[in-house]
């Protein structure tokens, strides 16, 4: 392959991976270092120049910074690096957790130290018991069992860049990551930012949905009384933190 054509082909498969929608929404951070370093190896390779890959530095920096844009209003999924308690629906005791993935029974947790794992496939995902081949498919944040109890997924921690962090149920350390957050948004900080998103999708608070938590509507919002976020609570009671500033 000639200069020319390895040039072609290297573009191409870069410009593939730059429009990488669902790797871009499902891991923005990752997706970001990874094109990074693509320009990167294609500048040490003499495939671009140095004024190249800062144009596609900043392609991939846009693209980054207009996807965590269309995240910033929470959608309950499952995160691989979440501790969660497997709570029934009917309001029963907690009948197991879930950590990175690996389910252990609140009752008789196997010797081997596990009783199932989250699997995913084309049928999405489920919960896969070790012994007995069941599988719980999930919807949202929710079990279903083989004899139809729902079981839903309170998360409890999470796992960001190797460290194992609680939810944030304090109001007043949210409100201070939320300004914290915007502010990195507006000025493109991207290191502080990486590190406050985590935080704030596994928090405890989201977003109130009636002010969206603009300064001059906040104040006067019925819904969340000024603080311009509301509990994320289970809609079927499951949590088991509260804090003063609560809006109920």
């Amino acid at each position: 392959m000639n200069p020319k054509e390895l040039r072609t082909a290297w573009m191409a498969k870069w410009r593939k991976a730059l429009d990488d929608h669902e790797f871009r929404m499902s891991n923005p951070e990752a997706y970001r270092t990874l094109r990074h370093w693509d320009a990167r190896d294609m500048l040490a390779a003499g495939v671009i120049d140095e004024m190249e890959k800062l144009e596609m530095d900043e392609l991939v920096s846009a693209a980054y910074w207009h996807a965590v844009e269309e995240l910033i209003v929470p959608i309950d999924r499952y995160k691989p690096s979440g501790h969660y308690d497997v709570m029934p629906r009917d309001g029963s005791p907690c009948i197991g957790s879930i950590a990175n993935g690996t389910y252990r029974s609140a009752e008789s947790p196997e010797l081997s130290g596990f009783d199932g794992r989250m699997l995913e496939d084309k049928q999405g995902m489920r919960l896969v018991f070790r012994y007995g081949g069941e599988s719980w498919p999930m919807n949202g944040l929710a079990l279903t069992s083989a004899t139809g109890e729902i079981y839903d997924l309170v998360q409890t921690a999470q796992f960001i860049n190797g460290v194992l962090y609680p939810n944030i149920d304090d109001a007043d350390a949210y409100r201070a990551l939320v300004d914290t957050a915007q502010i990195a948004l507006e000025t493109h900080d991207f290191d502080t930012y990486r590190k406050a998103r985590p935080l704030l999708l596994a928090a405890e608070f989201i977003k109130c949905t009636e002010c969206l938590d603009k300064f001059d509507l906040r104040e006067d919002c019925h819904v969340c009384a000024g603080y311009g976020f509301l509990p994320k609570r289970q809609p079927h009671a499951h949590s088991r933190t509260r804090t003063n500033a609560e809006p109920y």
